[in-house]
């Protein structure tokens, strides 16, 4: 044998400064230039864009969320569970898979005695990310379904949502912005316009994390279903979502003069959440990053396009 033998396995850089190269190569192919992942809603940007047009409203939100977001830390630390290695061990793990498929931290998931159907997230950019989801949701929902719930409260994390996001939750949970002089400062900005505009992006930035929850699904019905849930409760067991039904249903809703209540909505209604995923379910984007899932002979479109879709889907106010 030749003394000049090498293996081909010699050429190989396997330094950890190429791994994290690659690492890095990889993610960037998965981020859109305005430094948020590529399968995020174009209007959950435009809006926030918006939002942070608004005179002093982001750093004000800010504070009044770090206060926010410190106590309820504190509250859930004493009345909920916290998910680990030695409890809710399975939740732990469906919260470090989500977390790696995104590349984000792995978020403290707590469990609350709460028989509502609910899941939430509280963070700012001085706090390790919360997720508490209520113990109603956990017993109704299969483990595929909770795997969608948990992967989009991870997508509020990894679109860098918090503030705004969390802003979002106080109005819903307190029906008032806060006490004491920073909520006289924040009423002095957040008129009514500015309100509607935050539950605009609000809506927009569920539509891009329910996305997050197909990314790190197991079976993309799961994320269905679990929208499906949402409105009749998950008690029965298991219900096949029909698209033409949901069809119908939007149709209503966009015929019905009650649809001006969904202004002041911080969520999409259900059936728009569903429709606007089964067209990221065809996406190039969403194979992007599950291309395990693609089969022979699909047909996809593009993420303008089914931006584009997802809009008349939707808007409020449009009507057909």
């Amino acid at each position: 044998m030749s003394n000049d033998y090498r293996s081909p396995l010699s050429t190989l850089d396997i330094s950890f400064e190429h791994y994290v190269q690659r690492r890095k190569a990889i993610e960037n192919r998965r981020m859109s230039g305005n430094g948020l992942p590529n399968y995020a809603f174009a209007l959950d940007y435009e809006y926030r864009r918006k939002l942070d047009s608004v005179p002093q409203l982001y750093n004000i939100a800010k504070k009044i969320c770090a206060t926010y977001a410190s106590r309820t830390l504190q509250e859930i630390n004493m009345d909920g569970l916290l998910a680990g290695p030695q409890q809710f061990p399975e939740v732990y793990q469906i919260g470090c898979d989500c977390a790696k498929t995104l590349g984000i931290a792995i978020p403290n998931i707590y469990i609350v005695n709460n028989q509502g159907l609910n899941a939430y997230t509280v963070a700012t950019d001085e706090i390790e990310p919360l997720i508490v989801i209520y113990s109603g949701l956990y017993e109704r929902f299969t483990p595929g379904e909770l795997r969608c719930v948990i992967g989009h409260e991870c997508g509020h994390i990894h679109n860098q949502h918090t503030v705004y996001n969390t802003l979002s939750n106080i109005l819903v949970a307190s029906g008032q912005i806060a006490t004491g002089i920073l909520s006289a400062q924040l009423m002095n900005i957040l008129t009514l316009g500015s309100e509607v505009l935050l539950r605009t992006w609000s809506r927009a930035a569920e539509v891009t994390c329910d996305r997050a929850g197909m990314i790190c699904s197991e079976r993309i019905e799961d994320a269905y279903n679990v929208n499906a849930k949402l409105m009749y409760g998950g008690a029965w067991g298991e219900h096949e979502v029909s698209l033409d039904a949901l069809k119908q249903q939007l149709d209503m809703q966009r015929q019905s003069m009650t649809k001006l209540n969904e202004l002041l909505y911080d969520h999409p209604t259900s059936v728009r959440r569903i429709l606007a995923e089964k067209e990221f379910a065809e996406c190039e984007i969403f194979y992007q990053w599950r291309p395990e899932l693609k089969q022979s002979g699909m047909t996809m479109r593009s993420r303008e396009v089914t931006d584009q879709r997802c809009r008349r889907i939707v808007d409020v106010m449009k009507k057909d």
